[in-house]
């Protein structure tokens, strides 16, 4: 079945529609808001990295372009270095990929479908745990939505203002996640279905998306070429593809990888995109339909391939859903029972507004269920708190750390003594134990142990054995064990005096 077109909604019905959508979009963002005011939740060790990666800011990291870096030394500048300002841009940015997606149901269809795209949006339950934690996802979604709806623009009105910010918005996903090429795979899907919009491919307007899109991404690809095209390379090995044969190839990731999709974008939202698969592939999706489905199934589809093959996260096919949610907005709009659209909605508002309050009161008020996902964003206060006694006690000695994580977090929660090697001064260096010598993450690129620069350090380590390091020191003496317990995650430390560098062998 078709989605019929709707007609244009009257101006007081439009601003009705504009009005209620941005008073939901700025009430539930404001309550995000202040539940990571209140939480006690830390940062987890991503974040945290995120957050040494805003203290240093450069064109590049080793595992994800610049975007995200730069989003954080912005909040943080504003309202200091706590949790909360660390992730203020989640829900922000969330709020504007709502706002953005109403510009797209706007351009699509009318002021309902646009009203209906930002509600989903904006109460969708994933969105609401995204909302909670700083990501290069959230950014990557904005520019996405922001590109998508700018395309539409850019196709329908000929315009060089639209084509610059569709060509814009491109550059910027590209600096937050590379997944955004997808959008140029949306984009030819689209115009292989609709000749009528191939006049851009002649028009300089199609040019100056290219050559923005590359212009705004050239300083990331300057730093990659500058440091052996590091992310690119961590993007190859992310995909797994050289994994034990017997772990690929399994139909069953695909469907797993499927089920988690019904999870992140919600069942119902799910199933309708589903059938306005079925319906295109059977010749029978509207014009607009095609269009959001042009840039909602590439992604969808290749990450299905890749958890074939090897493995995939189920936020990799994040893009998937800006367009997907104004798509089912427009058919439960144009085609379903209007009870339809508050089934859709209302579960998943009641479990954001749920979510929201857990966040806001835990640990205060705990619900059981909660604290295995929670476990992984405690502990590391206690744990920086147990080892600064030892890090003060031996002023004149860098610090050597073994793992990304634990290092991360030792430089966000104890940020008043600790820095990242010689980059930052006034602070105690941290390097890292590169134990093979070949960058695997952004430590270990940007500040690896140098015995020539010291072969003394206080390490902190959790190594269940760090014999294969202290085998590389004449000098070594355990200072201190460290173990904390966090709602039933125990975390364990060693810290030990090493000295005298033997060599690498």
């Amino acid at each position: 079945m078709t989605a019929p077109a709707t007609p244009p909604s009257p101006p007081l019905q439009e601003f009705a529609h504009l009005r209620i959508a941005l008073g939901w979009v700025i009430g539930l963002t404001a309550l995000r808001l202040f539940a990571n005011a209140l939480t006690g939740l830390e940062l987890y060790g991503d974040e945290a990295q995120y957050w040494t990666w805003a203290e240093i800011l450069d064109l590049g990291y080793f595992t994800k372009p610049p975007l995200i870096a730069w989003i954080i030394a912005a909040t943080t500048a504003v309202c200091g270095d706590g949790e909360a300002c660390v992730r203020a841009s989640s829900p922000l940015l969330h709020a504007g990929t709502a706002v953005a997606l109403y510009g797209l149901g706007r351009a699509v269809a009318d002021s309902r479908v646009a009203m209906w795209s930002a509600l989903i949006w904006i109460s969708l339950p994933s969105i609401a745990f995204s909302s909670l934690i700083v990501s290069t996802d959230v950014p990557l979604l904005f520019c996405w939505a922001v590109a998508a709806a700018a395309t539409r623009r850019t196709l329908d009105t000929r315009s060089w203002t639209w084509a610059a910010v569709a060509g814009l918005a491109i550059g910027a996903g590209m600096l937050s996640k590379y997944a955004m090429a997808y959008a140029f795979l949306g984009i030819a899907l689209h115009l292989i279905m609709a000749p009528r919009d191939r006049w851009i491919l002649r028009d300089p307007r199609g040019g100056l998306i290219l050559i923005l899109a590359l212009l705004v991404l050239s300083p990331n690809l300057y730093w990659n070429a500058a440091n052996h095209f590091a992310t690119v390379a961590h993007l190859g090995d992310n995909t797994n593809l050289g994994a034990d044969p017997a772990q690929k190839f399994r139909i069953s990731k695909a469907l797993q990888f499927l089920g988690e999709q019904a999870g992140v974008f919600g069942p119902i939202p799910f199933a309708i995109l589903v059938w306005r698969v079925v319906a295109w592939l059977r010749g029978r999706a509207s014009a607009a339909e095609k269009f959001l489905l042009a840039w909602a199934v590439p992604p969808l589809a290749v990450i299905t391939v890749q958890a074939f093959l090897s493995r995939a996260n189920a936020n990799w096919a994040a893009t998937a859903y800006p367009t997907a949610t104004v798509l089912v907005a427009l058919w439960l709009v144009a085609s379903a029972p209007r009870w339809m659209r508050y089934a859709t909605v209302v579960p998943h508002l009641v479990a954001s507004l749920a979510f929201v309050v857990v966040v806001a009161v835990w640990p205060t008020l705990r619900i059981p269920q909660t604290d295995r996902g929670f476990s992984r964003m405690t502990g590391w206060e206690e744990m920086a708190d147990a080892a600064r006694p030892e890090v003060l006690v031996y002023p004149d000695l860098p610090v050597l750390m073994t793992d990304r994580i634990a290092m991360a977090s030792m430089l966000y929660y104890m940020r008043d003594l600790l820095g990242q090697g010689t980059l930052q001064t006034g602070k105690r260096p941290v390097y890292v134990w590169d134990w093979n010598r070949r960058p695997e993450h952004h430590y270990e690129l940007a500040v690896p142990f140098d015995p020539e620069r010291t072969d003394r350090a206080l390490m902190i380590t959790d190594w269940d054995n760090p014999e294969p390091i202290l085998d590389h020191f004449e000098v070594t003496e355990q200072v201190r064990v460290i173990s904390v317990t966090s709602y039933g995650r125990t975390r364990r430390l060693e810290i030990w005096l090493v000295g005298g560098f033997k060599g690498w062998k």
